[in-house]
């Protein structure tokens, strides 16, 4: 603002409060909450509030040993949710469940000792960084989140997205982790869990007093950890996972860094068990395509894959994730697929709730949800956030998408939320519902939003960019903020009363006073370019001294006596202000804290409730139908679907299945079941030519039974399922060369596993196994691996099993078993035709019984192989099917060989005869070397002379 007084001279006031970061931050102190969850909550990057980074929060640190044996340990550490899990040793596990962890874990890093097991390890460096930190490019399978949700050739995760650590045997020594649990600040116990409030060996004051001596502290870890076990894996893998946090934070923190104090913090200790979970191991996840990633189609946006440069490609996870309103519904949704399960309570609830949510007189109320949840943010990082004492950085994050803002956001639209919820009808019996109205509570909720609202002037906070208190909160502040808006009329004033004091000539180098924070009270003078000093300093006034604190733009900034008694008189008005300011949103943050068990909980249930409603809307848009589950070991389906291949065909034909798994020991009645529904197949062979459908029919079944455990609908007329407890495959080979085995020798061990693996509970899929070596061994393997299954009798797994070995069939390999059947992908075959496309059309429709010709050749001829080459193949394979001799068959001579060798043997007879004794003419005059030519050309000159 500018003021032209009657000397001629320029006042101009402070301008606006200048935007200031708060540099000092206080530590707030925090309240334990546990977390249940197994997977950590993934958040999207636009959800960090300030100068989180992401990889930060999305820490997961995992340590894992095994004996000799095969008993498996396990610890792991989520930074998001400050909670160290534990895992009860289980014997005579091996890789597989090592596998299944990592699986379900998704760790950034992982520990292992350097006495661990050579398999263990070399399992674990298949998926890790190298030592630059870059992935193991060993060449991409189709199906990138590829082995484990850290290995490329998992479906679903990238490899390379873990850290392999390898640590002495004396960081998983008992000793020395019980010390590290030892050294763990125990702030209170509940009968799920046990909560800390700091890292691993850090020195609390007070701590002795608090937590009583060392047997005190024994004796309470004890209630919880079997410490008396000596040979426990998990105490070994939680010493090892302490070591490496304690470590870490000291590496990335100064001994003083107010900050350290909550990097790492262990705050609860939970175990975890793999119970009532399907077990499905990576080759079945790769082959199914159930989770997988690509490159993001943006060049701009790709990169490692373990972060944010990817996005999810055709998978079955990738159907419903996409229908998720939020990032931690991503999150819940990722750990239901990544975790089926075998309690059908919790299925029937899923069911259930899918099923109230699709009703029509819902959908409605079903929409609101859905723009309600598109609101609600994950409040984990910003309650991490306060913790730290942070909550806007300086011109990095608008004001809207601010800590305070999100909060209050959040308690708004969950508060919304819970009352939409409880108008949906049928949600009244929901398990969800009832959680909800529990768990979102109002009484928690209102407080919250009413402090930040109360508080926090969101209007000032986006122009000053910086959080602003609002008026009437602090009786003081508001009087600081008084005096310095009026301070532009103050140093109007003052710049006219100065006016008048100095010399006339001296009146118009005067331009004005200014305020500055922290340096306070300044006047101006206009700048002589010639001499570099003010035009005017303070020349003809008694006893003031003019210092001279700093020159810009032409002009030099004076500290004038008037100026100082300014100072003196006001102070710093602005940095009073902040500091204030500071103090009352440090107060804000104390007591929201007090409130964060509520809030987390509340937004948990938040993202549980968009997993569901993800499933409801996949169900809707998909066409899928809500299955029958039952404890019978039966697969029944109806008019079942690909929902895969469904999306990239134009129209898909649906098929049905019927299959039943023995009926074990009689423990159950599973044995009146089959004796009500006769002698039903355990072992279904599927046969018929190249491209027909065989392996798209055996995903649809395991994806069916794989859906229908995770709780959803399926894509089916009818389906009765029962419980299965594995799934377990040989479809997919996926051959490296970083690994030392052929395809064949991948083949067997996929086989292997399944054979050993296997319960009567399992679906075992069995696609062309035996195709990697000569016919007959393959042939051979097949054979016994489906007379195995069969000969387990009531303990004989589902089995559906496709193959071109028909001499299986024509040779009895074998033998007959009500428990057998077969079924082929029927065709039309019309060899008459002139097209060769047409010559063979496929129905995609399962027929009972088996086929008799895989059609390879009309295959070869409808992919462009030459003619004569197919038509060979099909006389050799005619001759196959006669039992004929094919060394004698390839020893006979076609017809036009026939020929040649007839014309050869004539001129050979015709050289013969001629006379070659008499001069170089004969009787004709002809010369020998045209008696050759007409030898040669068939025409025998000689022959017709005699």
């Amino acid at each position: 603002m500018q003021n032209s007084s009657g000397s001629g001279a320029t006042v101009r006031s402070s301008p606006s409060l200048p935007p200031y970061p708060q540099a000092s931050r206080h530590n707030l102190p925090s309240h334990a909450s546990a977390s249940s969850t197994l997977l950590r909550n993934e958040v999207s990057p636009n959800d960090y509030p300030d100068d989180v980074e992401p990889d930060v929060l999305n820490e997961v640190i995992m340590a894992v040993d095994m004996k000799d044996n095969g008993t498996v340990g396990c610890a792991y550490y989520v930074a998001l949710d400050e909670a160290l899990f534990l895992q009860q040793d289980i014997p005579l596990a091996g890789i597989e469940l090592v596998e299944m962890l990592i699986l379900h874990v998704e760790p950034t890093t992982v520990l292992v000792s350097i006495r661990g097991p050579d398999d263990l390890v070399a399992f674990l460096e298949l998926g890790a960084q190298d030592f630059k930190g870059n992935r193991n490019e060993e060449g991409r399978s189709p199906d990138p989140l590829s082995y484990f949700t850290s290995l490329n050739w998992f479906p679903g995760s990238i490899r390379g997205a873990h850290i392999l650590r390898t640590l002495s045997s004396v960081e998983f020594n008992y000793e020395s982790a019980k010390s590290h649990l030892m050294n763990l600040d125990i702030d209170s116990l509940s009968p799920q869990t046990m909560h800390f409030n700091t890292v691993a060996g850090d020195e609390v004051e007070g701590a002795a007093d608090v937590n009583g001596p060392r047997q005190g502290k024994l004796m309470r870890l004890a209630t919880w950890i079997d410490l008396d076990s000596r040979i426990s894996e998990q105490i070994g893998c939680a010493g090892a996972v302490l070591s490496d946090i304690q470590r870490r934070k000291a590496a990335e923190y100064l001994p003083h860094d107010p900050d350290a104090r909550f990097a790492f913090r262990v705050r609860s200790i939970e175990m975890f068990t793999l119970q009532n979970t399907m077990y499905v191991n990576a080759d079945a996840l790769a082959s199914l395509q159930i989770l997988g990633t690509e490159n993001h189609p943006n060049y701009v946006n790709q990169g490692d894959k373990s972060k944010s440069g990817a996005k999810e490609s055709l998978s079955l996870y990738g159907l419903f994730h996409v229908l998720t309103h939020t990032a931690h519904g991503k999150t819940k949704l990722r750990q239901i697929f990544l975790r089926p399960t075998t309690d059908l309570d919790l299925i029937y609830e899923r069911q259930r709730t899918i099923a109230v949510l699709l009703h029509l007189d819902n959908s409605a109320d079903v929409g609101h949800i859905g723009k309600l949840l598109r609101k609600i943010k994950n409040v984990k990082p910003y309650l991490l956030q306060l913790r730290k004492g942070v909550s806007l950085s300086s011109g990095r994050v608008a004001i809207e998408r601010s800590t305070w803002a999100s909060l209050q956001a959040f308690c708004a639209y969950a508060i919304e939320l819970r009352e939409v919820i409880q108008k949906i009808q049928g949600s009244g019996d929901l398990s969800i519902t009832a959680r909800i109205i529990n768990g979102i509570r109002q009484r928690d909720l209102i407080p919250v939003g009413e402090l930040i609202a109360g508080t926090v002037d969101f209007q000032q906070s986006k122009e000053a960019r910086r959080t602003c208190v609002m008026q009437g909160v602090s009786a003081e502040l508001d009087e600081l903020k008084r005096n310095y808006d009026g301070l532009e009329y103050l140093l109007n004033e003052i710049a006219a009363h100065l006016i008048t004091e100095i010399p006339e000539w001296a009146q118009q180098y005067v331009k004005n006073c200014i305020f500055y924070p922290q340096i306070g009270f300044l006047t101006v003078v206009s700048l002589d370019p010639k001499t570099g000093r003010g035009n005017y300093e303070g020349e003809g006034l008694v006893g003031d001294s003019w210092e001279r604190m700093f020159v810009t733009d032409g002009d030099i900034y004076y500290k004038t006596r008037r100026m100082r008694e300014l100072d003196g008189q006001y102070g710093d008005l602005y940095c009073m202000i902040v500091d204030k300011e500071i103090d009352i949103i440090h107060e804000l943050g104390v007591r929201i804290l007090e409130y964060e068990e509520a809030l987390n909980e509340a937004s948990d249930l938040c993202g549980e409730l968009d997993s569901l409603l993800a499933l409801a809307l996949g169900a809707e848009q998909y066409n899928l139908t809500a299955p029958q589950m039952t404890s019978t070991n039966i697969i029944q389906i109806e008019g079942g679907r690909n929902l895969l291949q469904e999306l990239v065909v134009p129209s898909f034909i649906a098929n049905g299945t019927l299959i039943l798994g023995g009926s074990g020991c009689g423990s159950e009645d599973e044995t009146i079941v089959s004796d009500v529904m006769g002698d039903l197949p355990s072992v279904v062979i599927v046969t018929g030519p190249n491209h027909s459908g065989k392996s798209v029919y055996l995903k649809q079944v395991a994806l069916i039974v794989y859906l229908a455990h995770i709780g959803s609908f399926v894509p089916a007329e009818k389906a009765c399922l029962g419980l299965t407890d594995r799934i377990l495959t040989r479809i997919a080979t996926r051959e490296s060369v970083l690994r030392n085995e052929s395809a064949f020798a991948i083949d067997l061990k996929q086989a292997a596993f399944s054979v050993n693996f296997a319960t009567r509970r399992s679906l075992v899929l069995v696609d062309e196994f035996g195709k990697g070596t000569n016919a007959i061994d393959g042939a051979g393997l097949v054979t016994a691996l489906l007379d195995h299954f069969l000969s387990l009798g009531d303990d004989a797994p589902k089995v559906l099993a496709a193959t071109h070995f028909h001499e299986i069939f024509e040779n009895n390999f074998l033998p007959a078993s009500p428990r057998l059947a077969f079924a082929h992908m029927d065709v039309r075959v019309d060899l008459d035709t002139d097209n060769v496309d047409d010559q063979v059309t496929y129905l995609f429709q399962l027929r009972p019984g088996r086929s008799t010709s895989s059609f390879g050749s009309r295959c070869a001829a409808m992919n462009g192989v030459d003619s004569a080459v197919v038509d060979r193949a099909e006389a050799l394979l005619l001759l196959l099917a006669h039992g004929e001799d094919l060394r004698a068959a390839c020893a006979r001579l076609s017809e036009p060989e026939t020929a040649r060798l007839e014309e050869a043997e004539d001129n050979a007879r015709s050289f013969l005869e001629m006379d070659l004794s008499g001069p170089s003419r004969d009787r004709g005059g002809r010369s020998l070397r045209e008696q050759l030519r007409n030898v040669l050309s068939g025409s025998s000159a000689v022959s017709a002379s005699q």
